[in-house]
This record gives structure tokens, C-alpha cells and sequence, in this order.
């Protein structure tokens, strides 16, 4: 905690020159020196309203997450520029709301890194089991120069632009029985996100993965279409899946990512000055949100017990020897893989 205040405050003194090397670094050279300025040149940005589009509710994090963006925008922009923000899945699942990217219904998505894995396998590796180890080794990758080398792929490689990392916290598996070990799992009908890396994680641990939206969750657990999910604490809370979910179980299997996510096109063809506040302040609400998710952990799972809710910690060891073997079965991440465990 103490190692994460200090380092977002050097990240935020240094926050114009730096985002070159961040997960900014995807901004054009010209957008670089224009963050640099006192004054973005507001007068080349015309009337305009964007619209930010996302799957989660009041009291949760990131619904204030894309608050604070939509504000900083239109704060920067000196008005010029109107956010819409539309919530609680209005424009569809978080699949649906990142297609309308392309046909310019929305601009914006707020949502996993992961969640691209479907136009490409590289963001995929944001749900790879027990890659990012800890807070401090999330924001060496994510907000060091091997971040902004990612978005840039991640870019060329799916036509989206990410803009920003917030710490969504280790997910852990809630059930409706104790999982202490690998082997409590066989035959358990556990929702996971619809993509590839989760699905192929599950199945590794002998579990009975079933796709589901999120917006689906809180219905499949109170009818018993299935037995469990895998969530943040501060999901699992804020969408009250522990009315059904007596065992949350910290097998912390994945450190996840938030992100905003542009499509690539649309975003190259603005002004380059509303590039630079697009950047900026989703930079900034992304290091915010991490800020709060931090500081929120514990108080989660202290209001979770609260609830009933028993707090399990299974074998970690048996969970990341059984998931091991994934690494063989996704060789196009290989290289990534590597360079993310060797960061330090």
C-alpha cells in the first residue's frame, strides 16, 4: 500500500512526459507535446458529444470511474466536448456495447482488457491465470514502457485503442460449497466471461465452465442454472451475488485490468487536441480507480462476512500447478508471457 501512494505520486508529477512509456504511449507525437502544454489549443476541437458506454450500477467503482472520465473531459475541453454516460448495461452486453465502437453508436467502452480477446488472442493474456503476481507488479507492467509497447500492439493488432489501467483486484471463485482444493471443483457449473482464456482456465481445474454475461449472473445463481462465478470482491458485493454464494474463495487466480476502449479508426480521425484530454483523463480516472480499489479491498470482504458470506483460502499451490499446462496451449502469447514474468 504504502509502495503504491509513493509510486502514483511520482507517476502523477511526471504524468505529461511520461506518457510516451505508459499505456498512453499509443498517442501521436504531436498529441505528446500537446499534454506538455499549460493549454491544450481548445479552439481546433468543435462541439461535440461522445458517448461512454458500460455494463455496471451505482455504488460500484467503475460507474464512478466513468463518471470522473466524463467530467474531466468536459472540464478540459472547456465545455467544447459533452459525455454521455450510458450505464447498467443500456446499450447492450459489454460485446454488444464494444461492437457499437465500430458503427460509431458508442465511442467509448469501459471494461477488462481481456474483453478484446475476441478480435485478437493478445488481450487475452490480461486473464492469463497467475501471470501478474501482486499491485506492485501490475503497475510495472501496466503503467512501465512494456505497457505502452502492449497498447500499441493491442491496437495494430484488434483496431481498438486502450487508454488507461485500473486495478480491478485478484478475482476469487464464489460458489455454493467450499472449494479448498482443485479437485472440490469437479462438475461445478461456474459461470465464466465469454473468452477463451477463462473458459480454458476452468475446464484445466476440472470445473464445468458456462459463458454467461455478467448482466446474467445474479438470475443463473438465484434459479441454479449455475453453482458459482469468479468476480473481484468489489463485483461480487455491488452486484450482490452473495445473496446466493454462502464461500468466496481467494484464489486470487487473475489480476485484472480495466481499461477504456476507443475504436482506433474514430479515435485517429478527431482533433489531435481532444486526443491529448482523451488520453489524459482517461489516464487519470483509470489511476483514480486504482486508488479506490486499493483502499476498498479489505472493506469488502469485512462487508461480504458481514453478509454471511465465509472466506475460504483454498491450496494456492495445487491451483497454479493444475493451471500450469495453459501456458503450452496458448503459444501466440508466448512471448508476452515471458516478458511479463521477467518484469520486476
Amino acid at each position: 500500500m504504502k509502495d503504491w501512494e509513493l509510486n502514483k505520486t511520482k507517476y502523477l508529477e511526471e504524468f505529461p512526459m511520461k506518457l510516451h512509456t505508459t499505456l498512453l504511449a499509443s498517442a501521436t507525437a504531436a498529441t505528446v507535446l500537446s499534454l506538455s502544454m499549460t493549454m491544450p489549443a481548445l479552439a481546433e476541437i468543435p462541439e461535440t458529444t461522445i458517448q461512454i458506454a458500460h455494463v455496471y450500477n451505482p455504488g460500484n467503482i467503475w460507474f464512478e470511474t466513468a463518471d470522473k472520465f466524463a467530467k474531466g473531459v468536459e472540464a478540459a475541453s472547456d465545455g467544447k466536448v459533452t459525455v454521455n454516460i450510458a450505464p447498467g448495461g443500456t446499450t447492450g452486453t459489454w460485446q454488444e456495447a464494444i461492437e457499437a465502437l465500430q458503427i460509431g453508436t458508442n465511442n467509448v467502452v469501459l471494461e477488462s482488457i481481456g474483453t478484446l480477446d475476441r478480435y485478437d488472442p493478445l488481450p487475452g493474456i490480461e486473464a492469463f491465470p497467475y501471470l501478474i503476481r501482486d499491485l506492485d507488479h501490475f503497475k510495472k507492467v501496466y503503467y512501465g514502457d512494456i505497457g505502452g509497447e502492449f497498447a500499441d500492439e493491442v491496437a495494430e493488432r484488434t483496431g481498438f485503442k486502450i487508454v488507461g489501467a485500473g486495478y480491478r483486484g485478484a478475482r476469487k471463485l464464489s460458489a455454493n460449497k467450499k472449494v479448498e482444493k482443485p479437485e472440490d471443483l469437479k462438475g461445478l457449473k461456474l459461470r465464466v466471461p465469454p473468452l477463451k482464456m477463462y473458459r480454458r482456465t476452468w475446464e484445466l481445474l476440472d470445473a464445468s465452465p458456462v459463458p454467461m454475461p455478467a448482466l446474467e449472473i445474479y438470475t443463473g445463481l438465484q434459479q441454479g442454472v449455475i453453482d458459482g462465478q469468479e468476480n473481484p470482491l468489489e463485483v461480487i458485493y455491488t452486484f450482490k451475488w452473495y445473496e446466493h454464494q454462502p464461500y468466496v474463495m481467494n484464489t486470487d487466480h487473475v489480476i485484472g485490468a480495466m481499461t477504456f476502449i476507443f475504436d482506433a479508426n474514430w479515435f485517429s480521425s478527431q482533433p489531435e487536441e481532444l486526443q491529448a484530454i482523451l488520453v489524459e483523463q482517461g489516464e487519470k480516472a483509470m489511476l483514480w480507480a486504482t486508488d479506490q480499489m486499493v483502499a476498498k479491498e479489505d472493506e469488502y470482504a469485512k462487508m461480504l462476512e458481514e453478509n454471511g458470506v465465509e472466506i475460504v483460502t483454498p491450496d494456492m499451490e495445487a491451483f497454479r500447478a493444475t493451471v500450469a499446462p495453459i501456458k503450452d496451449e496458448f503459444p501466440e502469447l508466448k512471448e508476452w508471457v515471458e516478458r511479463i514474468n521477467a518484469v520486476q
